[in-house]
């Protein structure tokens, strides 16, 4: 696992976000989430691992709703502010559920988290790029840890049939991901 894989996860999220549509009551691959309730979930998601770098623990207590205003734009400013969190010092460990997490784990957490819910904000669009390759093949070898197969309903779908051996497909198809129709 490298260090730079939350930078890679937000990276791919910031190609993402100008491409959205302005409807954001469309559906996503998330179950019953349209566009506005998957940003709202990635603002909440963002903000509990900037309250974890920021303050060494993440309280997971629900956060107020996406503002009426927000949308693209401002998840991209978060996922900015999110970067320069990490980039600077911040604790080696977090307090999650009670229980210490290194920071390197919390950032894992999030680039999986992230990068998943990127996808699933393109994935109407048929040309939406692919996760890159070295990006999904890190988040592959960790999903079974992140994601195991018990547990997982209602986060995460059961695994299917990748359409592709692409890195992309199979780290999609392990949690459950396809295209809309």
């Amino acid at each position: 696992m490298t260090d730079d894989l939350l930078e890679r996860a937000v990276a791919y999220l910031l190609s993402v976000l100008p491409n959205l549509g302005p409807d954001l009551s469309a559906p996503t691959p998330c179950r019953d989430w349209n566009m506005r309730m998957l940003l709202a979930h990635m603002d909440e998601s963002i903000a509990a691992l900037r309250e974890g770098l920021a303050g060494g623990q993440v309280r997971l207590t629900p956060g107020a709703p996406l503002p009426s205003y927000a949308g693209p734009l401002h998840i991209r400013s978060r996922a900015v502010a999110l970067l320069d969190d990490w980039a600077n010092e911040h604790p080696r460990s977090v307090v999650v559920f009670g229980r210490p997490v290194p920071a390197p784990v919390l950032g894992t957490v999030g680039a999986l988290e992230l990068t998943i819910h990127a996808w699933d904000l393109a994935a109407t669009d048929p040309t939406t790029p692919p996760i890159p390759d070295r990006l999904a093949s890190e988040l592959l070898t960790v999903a079974p840890e992140l994601v195991p197969m018990q547990d997982r309903w209602p986060l995460f779908a059961p695994p299917i049939d990748p359409p592709t051996p692409t890195p992309s497909d199979q780290l999609l198809a392990y949690l459950g991901r396809t295209r809309l129709s």
